[in-house]
């Protein structure tokens, strides 16, 4: 009889171990989202299909809206989606004579890659799209910005706290570091239950503690940062965001939406949405000087 328990915990153990290597293959390979091209409109007019490739060898396919203004701001989705989740952002960055770079991310829509490593190695997918405009002829170079979304957001902070030719970003439902999103979203029994999940992701080769946007938010220089939060994010709570925010350096602005969820900014408050944004790039874009240096500070 006393074998029961014993039984019963190592049963419940192997459990949490087969069932955290499912969730991390899940992570690492999700079920593509086929990429679907908006129709012809004046904002997103004209929509160029564009391809690049990262330093690691990967191709990216991309749609681009020429700049009107020599100013351009690179979009990053989330995970489990594709280029068109952030049509919203491009019409309203585009609209007002930003040049706007939507991509597929690795192993997402029609990009190259079989596995998603959360930001480890997207952050070369990020400088492969930064170095992609900053070679337009429309585009002064010294005049980038990069949003992101969810995965994208913590990606493009990772990317904007290393590379000084972004001169604003901005984070919509972001995580502060990997390892502390995992056990958000998948400890509910503490480490039992989230390190398997996370041996999933570094047996796959994610380097899970270098996914840590947190250690850099004071790395940004004075560039401008927006982050964005749902007051009713599940995958995003409010506390993990408001980190973010504490540990980042002026400038920088934090928007919580009443009543959104995950992504759902657009939805709740489109106006106001859009209103952030354009104050947002516009502040640090347009009064930079033409053909400006590229140096890490306005």
């Amino acid at each position: 009889m006393a074998l029961a328990p014993l039984c019963v915990s190592l049963a419940a153990a192997g459990y949490l171990v087969v069932n955290g290597h499912r969730i991390g293959q899940g992570l690492l390979h999700p079920p593509p989202i086929p990429v679907t091209r908006p129709p012809a409109e004046p904002a997103l007019s004209p929509l160029e299909d564009v391809a690049f490739t990262t330093s690691d060898g990967v191709p990216l396919k991309g749609w681009y809206v020429p700049s009107r203004n020599r100013a351009a701001v690179v979009l990053v989705h989330g995970f489990a989606d594709n280029r068109a989740q952030l049509l919203f952002e491009a019409r309203t960055l585009a609209g007002a004579g930003y040049g706007v770079l939507l991509f597929d991310l690795r192993a997402h829509g029609e990009s190259g890659g079989d596995t998603v490593t959360w930001g480890d190695r997207e952050r070369r997918d990020v400088t492969a799209a930064l170095d992609f405009i900053s070679r337009r002829p429309d585009v002064d170079p010294g005049r980038l910005g990069l949003f992101g979304f969810s995965m994208g957001g913590t990606t493009s902070l990772l990317v904007a706290s290393e590379d000084a030719r972004v001169k604003a970003v901005a984070a919509a439902g972001a995580y502060p570091a990997l390892e502390a999103d995992i056990y958000a979203g998948y400890g509910r029994w503490g480490a039992m239950s989230a390190e398997p999940v996370l041996w999933a992701l570094r047996r796959a080769g994610v380097t899970v503690d270098a996914v840590r946007p947190i250690d850099g938010m004071c790395r940004l220089g004075g560039r401008p940062l927006l982050l964005v939060n749902g007051d009713v994010d599940p995958d995003a709570p409010a506390k993990l965001q408001a980190s973010l925010f504490q540990a980042a350096c002026e400038p920088k602005s934090l928007w919580v939406v009443e009543g959104a969820g995950h992504g759902q900014y657009a939805r709740v408050a489109p106006e106001e949405y859009a209103r952030r944004l354009l104050q947002h790039f516009g502040a640090a874009l347009q009064a930079l000087p033409q053909a400006s240096s590229g140096g890490a500070t306005q």
